[in-house]
Parts: C-alpha cells; structure tokens; sequence
C-alpha cells in the first residue's frame, strides 16, 4: 500500500507536463469550463461546436425509460469532475446547480463518495481517497480521457497501471463493472448480496465507445414511465450500444442527468438530492472566439 500511495502522489506531481499542447486543453483543476454557445444548441436534443458534439436521446424499451447523451470531445480535459465541497469535506449539493455553475453542456450525478469512508477516489488530478476495497469495483479515468474498469481494485494491478506511465486523473468507486473490453463481466457475488444489484431501481452509468467518445446513460425508474433495471439487465442494454468499458455509478434516488442547464429526466428541482459530485462535459471554445 506505500508504494501504491508512492506512485499515486508521484503521479499527481506530474499531471500537468504531461498533458500534449493542444488549443482545446483545458485546466486540469476545478475551475468552471468556458461558457456554451447558445447558438450551438441546434435543437432541443443536440449542441455542436468545434470541440464538442452532444446527442440526447430518450427511448422507451419494455417498461423502461432510458435517457442517453452521445458524446465527443477535442481534448479529454472536457471530461471533467466537480465536487460540492473540499477534499472529503462532508458537504453536498444539488447537481443541476453544480452543473450550471460549471457551464456544462451535459451532466451527470458521480459515485457520492462523501457517503463511504473507503475507495479509490480522485477528482480533477487530485487524489481524495485511497483505501482499496477489493468487495468493490473501481474506474479510473486517465491522462488520455480513457475509461480503465479495475475489478476487485487489487493494488498491484493499479501499481502496474501506473508504472505503465498513466496518470489518474478522475477514479471513483461504486460499481459494478458492467463492460470491461467490449464484453459483459459476470457479476461479483458481493454486488448481488450486499449492494442491490438485483433490484429494478434507476441506474446511471458512464461509458466509452472509443477515444475521446463516451455515453452517459440513465435507466429511470420508481416512476410511471419506468420501473428501473437491474445491473444484469443495464449490462445488457450497454453491451447492444456498443461500448468498449462501462461502469455504474450512484443510483436510486441519486440519478439525475442535465442538458443545457435542464433536466433530461423526470427528476424536479422538488424532489433532486443533493449530492456531493458530478461528472460533466464542457464546450473548450473561448467566449471570445465565437463566431
């Protein structure tokens, strides 16, 4: 575990040269992304500008409602994390709010990791949380904006990542790995016993279709348009989009997906939880350069 804790400190000393020139890079800190164009929302579903490209889309498959955002980026910085509070500071907020103040295009709820004392747990570069718990799958986002699922989250496999030379940029811990490799994984007995994995609820999920391309789905439920998914059966409907890792957040009552300031859901602002991350995407175009 020291030379775990070694690597990981190192690591974060050397984010920041690491990073290829590009016009599209932004900071690698918790400062808001540029604002969005307004005239780059080029329809109640879409938002298109030179560094970015956004499709939501909504459908409706056996008693299920689900919403997705197609995503891709110029530069893996617009991938990005927002906390409500400090490092570990047990402080929480509404998403939405988060994510307009933070100018995201599309956002999504993160692993709430305020609600656990374990993990592995990095935000914008910053390392929060390092105590591993193998019971729990881990997903770490690197220099290059890739998705790297860590079932089991065993320290040599993460010491081997990092001798690799990956920094780790974003990593949460909540689980389960649901495509790891383009292929569904077999569901760990403890996420069946102990984490509910077998009980329709909503589920909101990150994934990766290929370099610097994601998808950001919600499976909705406890409402009169869906009755939420189990983890099975939200590895299935990943696994048919056709991504290459996918990995489950926060869910339940936690779930909350916005688009362009709005809710992409059937969340309200009476009833959203505050929470204490999310994950987002922003424009990289300059306010000023818009044409």
């Amino acid at each position: 575990m020291k030379k775990l804790l070694a690597l990981i400190l190192l690591a974060a000393l050397v984010i920041p040269c690491c990073l290829a020139e590009d016009v599209y890079h932004l900071p690698v800190d918790f400062s808001a992304g540029p604002k969005a164009n307004p005239d780059c929302y080029t329809s109640r579903e879409t938002y298109e500008d030179e560094s970015l490209s956004v499709r939501m889309e909504t459908r409706d498959i056996d008693r299920v409602r689900y919403s997705i955002a197609w995503i891709k980026v110029k530069s893996p910085t617009q991938l990005r994390t927002h906390t409500a509070g400090k490092p570990n500071e047990i402080t929480a907020d509404r998403p939405s709010r988060m994510a307009r103040r933070q100018n995201a295009v599309v956002a999504i709820n993160g692993d709430f990791y305020v609600q656990r004392k374990d993990g592995l747990i990095y935000r914008q570069g910053v390392p929060f949380r390092y105590e591993l718990n193998e019971e729990k799958d881990a997903l770490v986002i690197d220099e290059n904006g890739d998705l790297h699922n860590f079932v089991g989250t065993k320290a040599e496999e993460l010491v081997a990542f990092l001798k690799e030379g990956h920094q780790i940029i974003n990593a949460f811990t909540f689980g389960p790995t649901l495509i790891k490799n383009g292929e569904i994984m077999p569901m760990p007995e403890t996420y069946r016993t102990r984490f509910d994995s077998t009980v329709r609820a909503p589920r909101m999920v990150i994934a990766q279709m290929g370099p610097l391309e994601y998808v950001f789905v919600e499976a909705q439920g406890r409402n009169d348009e869906s009755i939420g998914v189990t983890t099975d059966q939200m590895a299935v409907f990943m696994k048919e989009l056709g991504v290459r890792e996918a990995y489950c957040l926060d869910g339940g009552n936690s779930c909350v997906m916005t688009f362009n300031g709005r809710y992409y859901d059937s969340n309200y602002s009476e009833s959203e939880r505050e929470q204490s991350d999310i994950i987002y995407v922003v424009s990289a175009v300059p306010e000023d350069t818009w044409q």
